[in-house]
């Protein structure tokens, strides 16, 4: 994995677990609300799960923000 994969994958990790912890929610009760296994979550966080950009969107729209504000 190069350099910058690396981390846009920190930032994501690091983004989705900030938000998700703002709005109070658990790895189970963001993986309902967008639909996306609690295990994948779970991984997301950890930086093993690579999400598709659908998998974004659905995380970003259950965590009430904009995709790109999870990559920035």
């Amino acid at each position: 994995m190069t350099r910058n994969k690396r981390q846009v994958r920190e930032k994501l990790k690091h983004n989705i677990k900030i938000y998700r912890k703002m709005l109070g929610l658990t790895q189970v009760g963001l993986s309902i609300q967008a639909d996306v296994s609690s295990y994948y979550i779970s991984d997301i966080e950890i930086g093993r799960g690579n999400p598709s950009l659908d998998t974004l969107c659905k995380i970003a729209n259950a965590l009430k923000v904009e995709p790109y504000e999870l990559l920035k």
